[in-house]
């Protein structure tokens, strides 16, 4: 449990005080302490007073399954950055600004971060996966999705793309071909009547 006292004593979670809890965070709280206590009500129960605190600190309780809806904004490409992702966690909680980016592996997710003088790339992420695994899982979907969404825009170009019209200059000299070939096609007498008509 990530515990912290700020620098007036007040104790921290993950950083924020209670005040500033989001919705999220106040689950992931209770949660958290619910299963802390549960723990130590089972270990109090089965009088397993032998059992070392580094395997009662381990948490055993499975992890909820995370839903994960990914948007993704294709742009055109700017060195290796292709597009831009939004993800909602579970219906509740949304991450905008990571970035799909292409590497001589293949597409990879890059982190939502900031400018950061202090830093060697000038930027600091702001957003960080725990374990390997979140990470792959962040990856897929958000590859998955911009696959889908680039494939949605070339179809919609190919619905769009019609047959190059000819210009102005190339249509008046198709007219001006069917006009020779239709007065060629008419009979003498009325080419004779179409002048004395002029005059």
């Amino acid at each position: 449990m990530a515990r912290r006292y700020g620098p007036d004593g007040q104790r921290l979670w993950n950083g924020k005080r209670p005040e500033e809890f989001t919705e999220l965070d106040t689950l992931l709280f209770i949660a958290e302490t619910e299963t802390i206590l549960n723990r130590k009500e089972h270990i109090s129960m089965s009088n397993e007073k032998t059992e070392a605190p580094q395997e009662a600190a381990q948490d055993t309780t499975p992890a909820l399954p995370l839903k994960m809806d990914v948007t993704v904004r294709p742009i055109e490409p700017k060195g290796n950055l292709l597009g831009f992702a939004s993800v909602t966690f579970n219906d509740s909680f949304v991450v905008h600004d990571f970035k799909v980016l292409q590497s001589d592996k293949g597409l990879f997710v890059g982190m939502p971060s900031k400018p950061d003088k202090t830093s060697k790339t000038g930027y600091r992420d702001t957003a960080l996966p725990i374990t390997k695994e979140f990470r792959a899982e962040l990856t897929g979907a958000v590859v998955t999705a911009y696959h889908a969404e680039v494939e949605k825009l070339q179809a919609r170009a190919a619905a769009i793309a019609s047959p190059e019209k000819s210009s102005i200059k190339e249509r008046l000299a198709e007219g001006a071909e069917l006009a020779a070939k239709d007065n060629a096609d008419r009979p003498a007498s009325t080419k004779g009547k179409a002048k004395n008509a002029e005059r």
